[in-house]
C-alpha cells in the first residue's frame, strides 16, 4: 500500500529554455500575415487562430526562463490577452484599424523572435530533417500505432461516433434530452469506450495515447452539437453575436445603458476584430467555438497539474476528469468561456511565481486584460490569489494589491451600470445558491436535475477526500484545494441572477479534477495483493467513472430540445430586425427559439426600449393567472393597439417544449392561446414554418 501513498514529485526547477520558441514564433507570424491574403474565410480564420494562440505568447515567453509547462499554459492565454486588451483600448478611443493592429502584432512577434535568435548564442543552427529521416520516423510511428491497442480502440470509437452522428440530425422532442432519442445512446457508448481506452493507456504508461483519448472525448462530447445542427445552440449565444455585429458595422461600442455587454467589451471587440480580418461568418465562428475552448481548457489544466509536481499521466487524468465532469454548458460563444481560460492561465503563472518573479509580473498584465472581459471571473481569481498569497504559496506578497486596484478602478466608474443588475443580492449563501429555475416540471426535468446535482456533489465530496489523502501523503494539494473550493465564497453575497451556483461549480471543476487525478491514477495502477480487492476495486472504479461519464453527458444534453436552434428562426429574426422600425415589441411566450438580438439592428430597438423582446412569462404572475382564459389575449391586444409601433407574438417549438418541460403553464394552454390568436381579427400570421409561427398585430390603433 506504500506505493499508493508515495509522492510522485517532479523537478519543477527551470528547465533548459527550448531552443526553438523563436522559430515557432516566426512560423506563427507567417500564419498571421497569410490570414490577410485573399483566401477562403475558413482558411483565414484557422490561420489567424493559430497566430493569436501562439504568436504573441511565444514572442513574450521566449525571453522568460520559466518551466515548459508554464509556457504551454501562458502562450495561448497571452495571445488572448493581447488581442482583448488591444481591441478594447482601440474601441474606447474610437479607433478601429483592424488590419493595422494585426500588422503591428506580426511585426512585434517577428522583431522579438529575430532579436532573441540573434542574441541566443547557444541556439545553434536549426536542425533539418531529411526526407529519408521523415519517412523512417513516419514508418516507425505507424508500426508502433498498429501495436498500440488503446490507440486502435480510440480510432474505432471515433469511427463509431461518425456513424452515430447520422442519427442525431432530426431527433424528436424528449423530456430526457438528446441521449434518449435517435442514436443518442451511442454518444454514451462512444464516451465510455474512449474512457476505457484512456484507462488502458494510463495503466500501460502510453502517454501519447492517453492524450489522444482526451482529445477524442472532447470531439465526441463537444463537437457533436456543431456537426448535427445548422446554427449554434443556446438562445443566449445570439445576444453576443448581436454585440459583435454592431462593433463590426459601426467600429465602436454599443451605446451606454443598452445592456451590460458594452461595459465589459474585451470578448466582443476581440471577435469583431477577428471577423474583420478573416471575413468569416461570426455565426460559424460561434458554431465551432465550444470544442476549441475545451481543448484550451484541457491544455491549461494539464499544465497546472504538471507545475504542481505531478507526472504526465496525472496531468492528463486531471484534464479528462475536468472534461467528463463539466456539464454546466458555459462553453458557448461567450465572455465566460474565454475568461475561464485566461483565469486558469493566470493560476499557472502564479504557481511558478515563487521561483520565477517574471511570471508573477506577467500575470498582472493578463489580469488587466481579463477585468474588462468578464464581470465575475476576475473576482474569483482575485480570491484565489489572495488566499495563495496569505498562505505564502505565491510571490511577491504584494501581488493582490495591483489586482485589487485594477478591479476597483474598473468597477467604480460603472457602478451606475451594475446597480440595476444588483451589485450584492444578499448575504444568505443558501438563497444565493438557489437555481434560477424553481419549477418542479416533468419527470425528465427532475431526473436531469438529480443527475446534475449528484454529479456536482459527488465531484466536490470526492475532491475533499482526495485533498485529505494528498495532504496526509505530503503531496502538493493546497493550491488545487484553493482552486476547488474558493468559488463557494461567491455565494456569500451574490446570486448572479440565479446562476451563481452554476458558476461556483464551473470554477471548482479544474481544482477538483487536479485533486482527484493523482489518487485516481494510484487506484488505477496499484496492484492489490488481496484477491477480493482485485475484484472489487476495479468494479467500483469502473462503475464510478461510467456514472461520471453518463452524468456529465446528461447534464450537457438534457435540455437539447429547449436549446437547439434552427436556421429558419435566425432568418426570421434577422428579417424582422432589419425591416421593422422602432418602437416595436417582439414578444415570445418563452425566451427560446427566435434570437431577437442576433444582429446589430437590435440596438435600434433596445435604445428605445430595453425590454422590447421581453417574454410573456416575464410578466407578473398575477397577469398570467388562468392562462390562456384569464383575459391575456384581450390585455395583449389592448396593449398592442395603443403602442406606437408594431407588436409581434412568437410561438416556437423550443418555447413550447420548455413550458412543457418546466411545467410553467397547464398542458395544452400554449396551443389554445395560439388558436385564439388565429381566430382573432386583430392578429395575423406574419411568418410561419414547421418550427415557428409569428403573429403581428394588425387591428385598429387607439
Amino acid at each position: 500500500m506504500s506505493d499508493l501513498l508515495t509522492a510522485e514529485r517532479l523537478d519543477t526547477r527551470t528547465p533548459e529554455l527550448p531552443r526553438y520558441y523563436d522559430v515557432a514564433a516566426l512560423a506563427s507570424a507567417v500564419a498571421g500575415l497569410t490570414s490577410l491574403a485573399p483566401l477562403p474565410s475558413p482558411v483565414s480564420a484557422v490561420l489567424l487562430t493559430v497566430f493569436v494562440l501562439s504568436g504573441p505568447g511565444l514572442a513574450i515567453v521566449t525571453w522568460l526562463r520559466i518551466p515548459v509547462a508554464a509556457s504551454v499554459a501562458a502562450v495561448p492565454v497571452l495571445g488572448l490577452s493581447v488581442v482583448t486588451a488591444a481591441t478594447t483600448v482601440l474601441a474606447w478611443f474610437y479607433r478601429w484599424p483592424a488590419t493595422g493592429l494585426l500588422l503591428v502584432m506580426v511585426l512585434a512577434v517577428v522583431a522579438s523572435a529575430l532579436r532573441h535568435r540573434w542574441h541566443d548564442t547557444g541556439a545553434g543552427p536549426v536542425r533539418v530533417v531529411t526526407l529519408r529521416q521523415a519517412r523512417f520516423r513516419l514508418a516507425q510511428w505507424a508500426h508502433d500505432a498498429r501495436r498500440n491497442r488503446p490507440l486502435i480502440l480510440v480510432a474505432a470509437t471515433l469511427a463509431l461516433w461518425v456513424a452515430v452522428l447520422f442519427g442525431l440530425g432530426t431527433t424528436e422532442y424528449s423530456q430526457f434530452g438528446l441521449l434518449f432519442v435517435g442514436s443518442g445512446p451511442g454518444l454514451v457508448v462512444c464516451a465510455l469506450m474512449l474512457l476505457g481506452a484512456f484507462v488502458w493507456a494510463v495503466r500501460t504508461k502510453a502517454v501519447g495515447t492517453a492524450a489522444t483519448a482526451v482529445l477524442g472525448v472532447i470531439v465526441v462530447e463537444r463537437l457533436t452539437p456543431t456537426l448535427v445542427t445548422d446554427v449554434p445552440i443556446y438562445g443566449w449565444t445570439y445576444k453576443h453575436l448581436g454585440v459583435v455585429d454592431y462593433i463590426q458595422q459601426f467600429q465602436t461600442l454599443p451605446p451606454k445603458g443598452v445592456d451590460i455587454y458594452g461595459e465589459w467589451p474585451g470578448f466582443f471587440t476581440a471577435f469583431a476584430w477577428f471577423g474583420d480580418i478573416t471575413s468569416a461568418d461570426m455565426m460559424s465562428i460561434a458554431h465551432w467555438f465550444a470544442p476549441v475552448i475545451h481543448v484550451l481548457l484541457a491544455v491549461v489544466i494539464a499544465a497546472i497539474a504538471r507545475l504542481l509536481g505531478f507526472d504526465m499521466r496525472v496531468a492528463l487524468t486531471a484534464a479528462m476528469v475536468a472534461e467528463l465532469a463539466n456539464w454546466v454548458g458555459q462553453d458557448y460563444f461567450s465572455p465566460q468561456a474565454i475568461a475561464l481560460v485566461m483565469a486558469l492561465g493566470v493560476v499557472a503563472l502564479l504557481v511558478v511565481s515563487t521561483e520565477h518573479r517574471s511570471a508573477a509580473y506577467l500575470s498582472i498584465l493578463v489580469f488587466a486584460a481579463l477585468v474588462p472581459t468578464h464581470q465575475l471571473t476576475p473576482y474569483w481569481l482575485f480570491g484565489v490569489t489572495a488566499a495563495l498569497t496569505v498562505t505564502r504559496k505565491i510571490r511577491p506578497w504584494w501581488l493582490p494589491v495591483p489586482y485589487f486596484a485594477i478591479l476597483v478602478a474598473y468597477l467604480v466608474p460603472r457602478l451606475d451600470i451594475v446597480a440595476p443588475y444588483g451589485l450584492l443580492s444578499g448575504f444568505n449563501p443558501v438563497d444565493n445558491a438557489a437555481s434560477n429555475v424553481t419549477a418542479v416540471g416533468t419527470f425528465g426535468k427532475i431526473f436531469t436535475s438529480a443527475v446534475c446535482r449528484s454529479l456536482s456533489a459527488g465531484i466536490i465530496l470526492l475532491a475533499v477526500v482526495c485533498a485529505i489523502l494528498l495532504w496526509r501523503s505530503k503531496r502538493p494539494a493546497w493550491i488545487a484545494t484553493v482552486m476547488a473550493f474558493s468559488s463557494f465564497a461567491l455565494l456569500a453575497g451574490q446570486s448572479y441572477g440565479g446562476e451563481a451556483i452554476f458558476r461556483v461549480y464551473l470554477y471548482a471543476v479544474p481544482g477538483c479534477a487536479i485533486l482527484i487525478a493523482p489518487i485516481l491514477v494510484d487506484a488505477l495502477t496499484f496492484r492489490f495483493r488481496s484477491g477480493l480487492l482485485r475484484r472489487v476495486v476495479p468494479v467500483g472504479l469502473a462503475s464510478g467513472l461510467a456514472y461520471v461519464t453518463f452524468a456529465g453527458l446528461q447534464g450537457y444534453y438534457g435540455l437539447w430540445s429547449l436549446v437547439v436552434g434552427y436556421q429558419s428562426q435566425v432568418t426570421f429574426a434577422e428579417d424582422i430586425l432589419a425591416n421593422e422600425q422602432p418602437p416595436a415589441m417582439i414578444m415570445s411566450i418563452y425566451p427560446a427559439g427566435l434570437p431577437t438580438r442576433v444582429s446589430a439592428d437590435y440596438i435600434k430597438f433596445a435604445v428605445v426600449d430595453k425590454d422590447f423582446d421581453q417574454p410573456l412569462l416575464a410578466l407578473p404572475p398575477a397577469l398570467l393567472e388562468g392562462f390562456p382564459h384569464g383575459g391575456q389575449i384581450e390585455m395583449l391586444t389592448a396593449d398592442a393597439a395603443k403602442r406606437e409601433g408594431d407588436t409581434y407574438l412568437v410561438f416556437n417549438t423550443q418555447g413550447t417544449a420548455a413550458i412543457r418541460y418546466y411545467g410553467y403553464l397547464p398542458d395544452g394552454s400554449v396551443d389554445n392561446f395560439e388558436d385564439q390568436l388565429r381566430s382573432s381579427p386583430d392578429w395575423s400570421v406574419s411568418a410561419q414554418d414547421v418550427d415557428s409561427t409569428i403573429f403581428r398585430y394588425t387591428g385598429p390603433r387607439r
